[in-house]
């Protein structure tokens, strides 16, 4: 009978001795004992924290490294990822005024600013210059209506009696002064805020990706687009104004026909949804304007695409303008009330055009503080929502590095 394999093979062939590991077990590159590597000390000499010869290492999980090695993956500092080359820089986050990637509540505000720092010529300069003129032509409107106007407030105030310590003629030239001013600044308030909205949307579009653009080739690239909003403003208006009307018909009808219980009930609840109705349609259209000056569509194309790009972001919206507007009216206020003063003075002493000129003044420089600020921050919500919606902001970015 053959004598078992281990009894055929010598005793030292059936141990292996001390460094010179089995089949299989050896990693590559490492060395057998008594070949130390580089910079490792020899046998004898342990190293810092490692058990000296005989005493077994705790060898880690499979997978996980030892300490001070790098995991699988992560490169150490300094030296570049996987796949990219080195002296390999990323496009940058931010080449203009805010940030290529979905915008926050803050950098919405924080871009409209610094779009007015980033190009004041055309985001303030602009509007000057155009409310200027257009606040001339409201002061001759107003003032020529003042001899037709002061009559008429002259002889209510006449027939209403006494008024305190104010006169009735004070107050017929403080009444037909507002109201003339009234009429006079409507169609600049009007045209200033539809053409000028499209006009700075593009100045905001530019600081987006760090460029800039003159006064003179917004106005020459863009203003027959810009002119396209003054018919939507106008059937934008006539729109709401009809909804909101037939929101609050049922209430005033019962109440001309003498249910005057049931009436007020229903006209308070139509007041509430003529205000719903109201913010719903105007966030709704928000987003049109910057869609028919930027995108180059017709008119109707550019209204179904603004329309659409609402839709999913009502709420955010919603917040952030209703902010912007709040922010509006209180730097409104800080200015306008201590001009409001003098012209109110103006007015109860004499309804001259001293008045009429501090009047549109008041007006105009309201409208300018608008659109220095809403009009940015409506560009942004634009430009926001494509690129939560659409990437606008790898396209963006391209953009931005080309130039």
């Amino acid at each position: 009978m053959p004598p078992p394999p281990d009894a055929q093979q010598p005793p030292d062939a059936q141990q292996p001795q001390y460094g010179q590991p089995q089949y299989g077990q050896p990693q590559y590159g490492q060395p057998q004992y008594g070949q130390p590597q580089y910079g490792q000390p020899q046998y004898g000499q342990p190293q810092y924290g490692q058990p000296q010869y005989g005493q077994p290492q705790q060898q880690p999980a499979y997978g996980q490294p030892q300490y001070g090695q790098p995991q699988y993956g992560q490169p150490q500092y300094g030296q570049p990822q996987y796949g990219q080359p080195v002296g390999y820089q990323p496009a940058p986050l931010q080449p203009g005024i805010v940030p290529l990637r979905p915008l926050g509540l803050g950098e919405v505000y924080d871009g409209a600013f610094r779009s007015i720092r980033d190009n004041p010529r055309v985001m303030f300069g602009l509007p000057v210059l155009v409310v200027a003129i257009g606040s001339v032509l409201a002061v001759a409107i107003s003032y020529a209506l003042m001899p037709v106007l002061r009559p008429m407030f002259s002889d209510l105030f006449t027939s209403l009696g006494d008024t305190g310590d104010v006169s009735a003629g004070q107050m017929a030239n403080l009444y037909s002064t507002s109201v003339g001013a009234g009429v006079g600044v409507w169609p600049m308030t009007f045209v200033a805020n539809t053409v000028l909205t499209g006009l700075l949307t593009v100045s905001v579009s530019r600081s987006v990706i760090g460029q800039k653009i003159g006064i003179g080739e917004v106005w020459r690239s863009y203003w027959t687009r810009s002119l396209l909003l003054v018919p939507y403003a106008i059937a934008a208006g006539v729109v709401q104004t009809l909804g909101v009307g037939l929101v609050l018909l049922p209430g005033i009808l019962l109440l001309t026909t003498g249910s005057t219980g049931p009436g007020v009930v229903l006209t308070l609840l139509g007041a509430l949804g003529a205000v719903v109705f109201a913010l719903w349609f105007m966030v709704r259209t928000l987003l049109i304007p910057p869609a028919v000056v930027l995108e180059g569509q017709s008119l109707r194309s550019a209204v179904g695409r603004g329309w659409r790009l609402s839709r999913g972001h009502f709420w955010r919206l919603l917040g952030i303008y209703l902010l912007a507007l709040l922010i509006v009216g209180v730097i409104q206020q800080v200015v306008a009330v201590p001009l409001g003063i003098v012209t109110a003075f103006a007015a109860l002493s004499e309804g001259s055009l001293l008045s009429v000129s501090l009047t549109v003044l008041s007006e105009a420089v309201g409208v300018v503080i608008t659109l220095a600020f809403l009009a940015p921050v409506v560009a942004l919500l634009y430009v926001d929502v494509r690129m939560r919606s659409e990437g606008l902001d790898i396209e963006l970015a391209r953009a931005a590095e080309a130039s």
